[in-house]
């Protein structure tokens, strides 16, 4: 049985966010490559600034912004995006009516 076969044996889309849609998700990836960017350049930053070249740092801290709000950025318009989707889909993260998270387990 695939993930989205109810129990009617209707094919409709699952309702609910799986483990690890966020990996699967290609398109938050340009977002999650500048803020690793961003990291590297702060190291850098702080390796200019420890040794004492102000202009590199400088250089360095103007570019590690850019890359952590240029990634922020991405990752949020992607966001927006999936929330848009699942929006359209009449998915709100939870059952249909439901006050808080179902269980998922046979236990009750």
């Amino acid at each position: 049985m695939s993930d989205k076969t109810t129990s009617s044996g209707r094919d409709t889309p699952h309702w609910h966010a799986r483990a690890g849609d966020l990996l699967d998700d290609n398109f938050n990836l340009p977002g999650i490559v500048l803020c690793t960017l961003g990291v590297v350049a702060l190291a850098c930053t702080l390796t200019a600034a420890g040794y004492g070249f102000t202009g590199w740092t400088g250089v360095g801290v103007v570019v590690t912004a850019a890359l952590w709000i240029t990634g922020v950025g991405a990752l949020l318009v992607e966001h927006h995006r999936e929330q848009a989707i699942e929006l359209k889909h009449g998915r709100h993260g939870h059952g249909p009516g439901a006050l808080r998270p179902i269980r998922y387990s046979g236990e009750r």
